[in-house]
């Protein structure tokens, strides 16, 4: 006979019943195990961020007052002091600097896991545009052609953060760029065109859009695509191209994160880098 079953013993009833019951248990260990991993994880990020503010915000003022200290010396005894003194004064003034600069920059991203999101519906055409002004105000002689293929929509998002995610990507746009002809475009995909974008592992896809800032600048090897969003981790040496401490794309990875998206770079060195981001309705916590 065809298409029929044997009726089931008892024992076999019994038995599937325990093997019900046994993957059940195993199931639930580990989504508790499972949250607990992660119960773990978000209080040592947590620890992590108290810790960066704390040690940063400690350690300004002595540096401030060393910083300060050497200027005096700078000032008051430059006309008794060697021209190799002065030399190593200016030397220390210039360190200092940069230290607090990048204590700065570790003040802000531990400011930024810790700050409430603020979410209300922005206009990101109006957006980009005030970023591109103040940008362009700020480096009169960086002759660039902004590109804006079609207007941005409105989304709900932290209007500040958002303001230094687009300022961020425009402005490293900007700075890594050697051509004669220099242009950065911003833009966005969405609907089938979204095929078109080859996303990263576990990424999420599910944003209605998938935001891009892109140029024709000098590229980034392959290599080095990851490495660019690791904090303080510069591909150039200090003072090209303007300098910096190499913050920047790490602070713009967390804006990303904490709008519920993801954020990842497609490059070709000497022809330029696409910066793809998305962002959810809903933020992470």
């Amino acid at each position: 006979v065809q298409g029929c079953a044997l009726p089931w013993k008892a024992c076999e009833l019994e038995a599937i019943a325990e093997l019900r019951s046994l993957i059940v248990g195993i199931v639930l260990r580990q989504a508790e195990d499972l949250a607990a991993m992660n119960y773990e994880l978000q209080r040592s990020n947590e620890e992590l961020d108290s810790f960066a503010y704390i040690a940063s915000h400690d350690l300004k003022e002595p540096l401030r007052g060393i910083h300060n200290y050497a200027n005096f010396l700078m000032e008051d005894y430059a006309e008794t002091l060697a021209d190799d003194g002065v030399t190593k004064l200016e030397t220390l003034v210039r360190l200092t600097q940069r230290m607090e600069d990048l204590i700065n920059s570790l003040l802000h991203f531990s400011r930024l896991g810790r700050a409430e999101l603020i979410r209300q519906s922005v206009n990101l055409n109006e957006l980009v545009q005030q970023v591109i002004d103040t940008l362009t105000i700020t480096r009169p002689h960086n002759e660039i052609e902004f590109r804006i293929p079609q207007s941005l929509p409105s989304i709900p998002c932290d209007r500040a953060q958002m303001n230094e995610l687009f300022t961020n990507l425009i402005s490293n746009a900007m700075k890594y760029n050697d051509k004669a002809e220099k242009w950065v475009e911003i833009g966005f995909i969405e609907g089938n065109r979204r095929r078109e974008v080859a996303f990263p592992p576990a990424s999420a896809s599910s944003s209605p859009h998938t935001f891009y800032v892109r140029d024709n600048g000098i590229g980034i090897s392959q290599e080095h695509l990851d490495k660019i969003f690791q904090i303080f981790r510069r591909l150039h040496g200090r003072d090209d191209f303007g300098g910096g401490t190499g913050a920047g794309l790490t602070i713009a990875r967390k804006i990303v994160e904490r709008h519920g998206g993801r954020i990842w770079v497609e490059s070709t060195p000497l022809q330029g880098s696409t910066f793809y981001f998305t962002l959810s309705a809903e933020a992470n916590a």
